[in-house]
């Protein structure tokens, strides 16, 4: 999965968006193959990660598993 991050650019910061701590430690998780089935419900933090992006990148990434 090494090639996951290949042309990725980051999240941007929301003024209402994911706790950016949880997403980066799943993303973590998700990339050495120890990530649960499902993602978390992350928590919602001021200048968080932008929900929709992190939900596409997850989703892109998962995908690449199935």
């Amino acid at each position: 999965m090494a090639d996951n991050f290949q042309g990725f650019q980051g999240f941007d910061i929301a003024r209402r968006g994911y706790d950016r701590a949880q997403v980066d430690a799943y993303l973590a998780d998700l990339t050495a193959g120890t990530a649960p089935e499902a993602p978390p419900a992350f928590d919602i933090a001021r200048r968080g990660y932008d929900r929709t992006q992190v939900d596409a990148r997850i989703a892109e990434l998962r995908g690449g598993r199935r």
